[in-house]
């Protein structure tokens, strides 16, 4: 249980300072202790995702299409799933940043920043997938195979070493170590700029699949928010584990691509 509590940021280790194997810098670590505010924060975080996801089951029973939405319906849209699919497996660097902050006044505020810059890395990446969509005049006849295909090009991408340093990057919550501004709040905006990159990079190639699948399709929501926390919350795996992981998302996306 207290290895759990540590993971997702909830306690401080009385291990000593070491190198970060993902960034090379020395993290720090205080007294163990369970923290007031890394549980507030972390409730706060499942209550969002909750709503989100409510927001998203309401969504995927309307079935709009991608191409019928503005720009503006889409980034509303796109943001509550991120903040659904993306935001619980940011819990640990945002708890972590709450729990180590929370002696310093405007804590909440700040906690706060660094999830809304955070969603806005996403935002930014997902306008960029609109942009392209829209470019390319999707849907296709073909959309099925193409999502299939995206999804299969995701499981390759998943052995690319750009995803697993940035995997390794998440995991090590980088985005935390090494020197920040001293202003609380403008630390809580680079934390969440620097956390919402390493994880596009971890987990990017899975939501653009998501955007050619369809934002309404539920069902691929949720088996791709089980990957991507797998990818943040899972113990660094050897490489032919890894390959198992890749392999079942491509068998996913060859299932896609046939269904008719």
């Amino acid at each position: 249980m207290s290895a759990v509590l540590a993971r997702l940021g909830l306690t401080e280790s009385r291990r000593r300072p070491a190198v970060c194997p993902a960034c090379g810098r020395m993290p720090v670590f205080g007294d163990e202790r369970l923290s007031a505010p890394a549980v507030f924060t972390l409730a706060g975080v499942v209550v969002i995702s909750v709503l989100a996801w409510a927001f998203v089951v309401g969504q995927s029973s309307m079935g709009t299409a991608m191409g019928m939405m503005t720009w503006q319906v889409f980034a509303g849209v796109w943001v509550l799933m991120m903040a659904a699919m993306m935001l619980p497996s940011a819990v640990p660097v945002v708890v972590t940043f709450a729990r180590d902050s929370s002696r310093r006044q405007g804590w909440p505020a700040a906690t706060a920043i660094l999830a809304v810059s955070y969603l806005c890395v996403w935002l930014a990446f997902g306008i960029t997938c609109y942009v392209l969509y829209t470019a390319a005049r999707m849907p296709w006849p073909q959309q099925t195979l193409i999502g299939g295909a995206l999804l299969v090009a995701a499981g390759l991408y998943s052995l690319a070493p750009l995803k697993r340093s940035s995997q390794a990057r998440c995991r090590e919550l980088c985005a935390l170590h090494g020197p920040l501004p001293f202003n609380l709040y403008r630390s809580g905006a680079l934390v969440g700029l620097r956390y919402g990159l390493s994880c596009i990079g971890c987990s990017g190639a899975l939501m653009i699949a998501m955007v050619v699948i369809g934002m309404a399709s539920l069902g691929w929501a949720l088996v791709l928010a089980a990957i991507v926390l797998i990818y943040k919350f899972a113990p660094a795996l050897p490489m032919r584990q890894e390959i198992f992981v890749s392999l079942a998302i491509i068998a996913l996306g060859i299932a896609y691509g046939g269904l008719r």
